[in-house]
């Protein structure tokens, strides 16, 4: 009977383990506590603190609110960090300039070609799609850029 008793608190206590790990995925989870944001010492040296030095380094206006970032992200450049845009025309600069201002980079960051290299020269989406335009325009398979984004007024 010993032994029949010990088959059987063992077959429970499996049975009881299958069902707490069927059922785990439904459980609640435990929600993780929320970092305090950083004070204006931490900003002003954020150390080694990614996000703190991120966020450092975004623009404010005047009453020290951070400026829109989609503002930031889709401002109009001239220059590209490592590319050299002497090699083209005045007219195939422009036309170069106007599809990497216009252009969205698809590696998330949410910038503009010209943006994201600007802000991420290692980037191993902007580089080489910067790249291929560039020698598109140099070699004239893109002509023109009707239709696509202008320079700003006052740029």
């Amino acid at each position: 009977m010993n032994r029949s008793l010990l088959i059987g608190l063992l077959a429970v206590v499996v049975v009881a383990g299958g069902v707490f790990v069927a059922l785990r995925p439904f459980l609640p989870k435990p929600v993780p506590k929320a970092a305090p944001p950083p004070t204006a010492a931490e900003l002003k040296d954020p150390g080694s603190d990614v996000v703190a030095r991120a966020m450092a380094g975004v623009p404010r206006d005047d009453a020290g609110a951070a400026v829109d970032s989609s503002a930031i992200k889709s401002r109009w450049l001239d220059d590209l960090h490592g590319m050299d845009l002497t090699a083209l025309t005045a007219s195939q600069r422009e036309i170069f300039l106007r599809f990497a201002n216009s252009e969205y980079c698809t590696c998330g960051c949410g910038y503009t070609l010209a943006g994201c290299r600007n802000s991420d020269m290692s980037c191993e989406i902007s580089g080489p799609r910067l790249d291929a335009l560039m020698d598109s325009v140099r070699t004239g398979k893109i002509r023109s850029a009707k239709g696509v984004r202008t320079r700003p007024s006052g740029g």
